[in-house]
C-alpha cells in the first residue's frame, strides 16, 4: 500500500495559493519573442513544463508550469520553474531535486518528505526533446487600426464617422435590408452582427449555400459604397 503524501508545509502552500510561473506558452508565443518552445511533462501526469528557449545559447529565457498531480506537484513545479529561468537548458536539468525540496521546507533542517522524483523525469524529458525545439517565423500581425485624422477626413468620412455605433450598425443594416430584398433568393438572410474599424462590417448569411457566400459578400460590399466607399462587408463563419 503506498504511503500517504506529507502535508504541505506553509512554503509550499503558500506557492500552492499563489505559484509565481503557473501558466502555459502557445506556439505564436513563442514565435512572436524568436524563441523556442519546448513543452514535456513527466510520464505519471504530476506536471508538465513550458519553456522558451533561446537557441542560441540555449538558455530558458521563461518557464511555465501545469500541474495536475498531487498538491506537492504544484510548488515543486513553481520552484523547479524559478529556478530554471534563466539558466541554460543542461544547467536547469542538472538542478537536483534537493534543491528544489530545500526551497519548500519551512525550516532549513526540517525535510519535506515530498517525493519530487517527478522531477527528475521532466529534466530527462526536456534533455531529449532539446534537438528538435525550433524557432517558428513571426506571425503576421494584423495591423492597428487607427483612425483618419479629422483634418483628412473626407465627405464621405464626415458624413459617416461622427456616427454613433448604433446609427451606422441602423443605417448599414437598412440598406442590406433592401439588397436581400431585391437581390437574394427568398428565405436568405443578411444579419449585421458587429461594425469594426468603422468599416469593415460583419455579416452572417443564412438559406443560402457556402459556395455562394464570397459572390453575396461583394453584392453586399457594393451596395454599400453609396453610404461610404470604403465600406466592406465580412461574411462571419
Amino acid at each position: 500500500m503506498a504511503s500517504a503524501d506529507p502535508p504541505l508545509t506553509r512554503v509550499a502552500a503558500s506557492r500552492l495559493r499563489q505559484p509565481l510561473r503557473r501558466g502555459a506558452f502557445r506556439t505564436v508565443d513563442a514565435a512572436r519573442r524568436g524563441l523556442g518552445l519546448l513543452s514535456v511533462a513527466d510520464g505519471d501526469g504530476q506536471a508538465g513544463i513550458d519553456w522558451l528557449i533561446d537557441l542560441g545559447d540555449q538558455r530558458v529565457a521563461d518557464a511555465r508550469f501545469l500541474a495536475f498531480g498531487n498538491l506537492w506537484s504544484h510548488p515543486a513545479a513553481d520552484v523547479f520553474c524559478e529556478l530554471a529561468k534563466d539558466r541554460s537548458v543542461a544547467e536547469a536539468c542538472a538542478l537536483p531535486s534537493a534543491a528544489i525540496e530545500l526551497r519548500l521546507r519551512d525550516e532549513p533542517e526540517s525535510p519535506t518528505g515530498a517525493d519530487l522524483s517527478f522531477i527528475a523525469d521532466l529534466q530527462q524529458r526536456a534533455l531529449a526533446a532539446l534537438p528538435s525545439v525550433t524557432v517558428l517565423p513571426k506571425p503576421v500581425e494584423k495591423p492597428v487600426y487607427q483612425r483618419k485624422r479629422e483634418a483628412d477626413w473626407t465627405t464621405a468620412d464626415r458624413a459617416w464617422l461622427p456616427l454613433s455605433y448604433l446609427r451606422k450598425v441602423a443605417k448599414v443594416d437598412a440598406l442590406l435590408g433592401q439588397v436581400v430584398a431585391a437581390k437574394l433568393p427568398a428565405g436568405a438572410t443578411a444579419q449585421v452582427e458587429s461594425l469594426n474599424d468603422d468599416l469593415r462590417i460583419g455579416v452572417r448569411l443564412t438559406g443560402l449555400e457556402t459556395d455562394q457566400h464570397a459572390t453575396v459578400q461583394q453584392l453586399l460590399s457594393d451596395a454599400l459604397k453609396p453610404i461610404h466607399p470604403e465600406l466592406a462587408v465580412e461574411v462571419l463563419p
